[in-house]
């Protein structure tokens, strides 16, 4: 499952899982916003995690192999990145997007477009 929208029709995703809701709460409190990087827990329910990061884009990117059984949900912060999952998706993550990806593998993050940029982005995996 991939989906990329808008942070404004996140609410539209809230059956896809119960978590949603906690998402929903923390970037409604601008907590990530007001984080520095690091892994936090959501005051609301422990079981949902969230990593907030800052790093400059690159070409290569970073590989990560999620599990299959997780959702991840990736929102930019500040800057714009390219997330591609498998080999046939690619996204531009800008402010006010979000992608919610779950039973896919081989997701490249950190990939700059042209030029490099610095980046803040957080994701909640539950």
């Amino acid at each position: 499952m991939i989906i990329f929208d808008t942070l404004d029709n996140l609410e539209l995703y809230q059956g896809i899982s119960d978590k949603i809701l906690g998402l929903i709460t923390v970037m409604d409190r601008s907590l990530p916003y007001d984080q520095g990087p690091g892994r936090y827990t959501c005051p609301e329910d422990d079981k949902i995690v969230y990593e907030i990061d800052a790093y400059p884009t690159t070409r290569e990117g970073r590989l990560e192999m999620p599990s299959e059984r997780e959702y991840s949900v990736e929102i930019v912060l500040e800057g714009e990145s390219v997330t591609s999952v498998g080999s046939d998706n690619v996204f531009v993550m800008a402010p006010g997007r979000f992608l919610l990806i779950k039973g896919e593998t081989g997701v490249k993050r950190r990939m700059t477009r042209n030029i490099d940029k610095s980046v803040k982005s957080v994701i909640f995996r539950f």
